[in-house]
């Protein structure tokens, strides 16, 4: 019989991770910090929407940089005044 020891050892590390995730400090970071990188990444998205647009890209090739589709590309153009 062989063991998996990289299966055995991302097992105790998610138990690991879980016991330190139970204490409240914790779940509070690491629910701040997600939020923290959600609007990062929306902010980032708005940088390079207007810059494409600066460019004169089309939305097809603009939605295609910003890694999104062109009906959300369209949607932030409207909801952050990017005309």
């Amino acid at each position: 019989m062989q063991l998996d020891y990289n299966n055995f050892f991302t097992n105790a590390e998610i138990e690991e991770f879980n016991e330190i995730s139970s204490e409240p400090f914790y779940q509070g970071f690491i629910k701040g910090f997600y939020q923290g990188v959600k609007e990062e990444r929306k902010r980032r998205t708005i940088e390079v929407i207007s810059n494409c647009l600066a460019l004169d890209l089309s939305l097809d090739v603009t939605a295609s940089i910003a890694n999104i589709s062109v009906e959300e590309v369209k949607q932030r153009i409207k909801e952050n005044h990017l005309n």
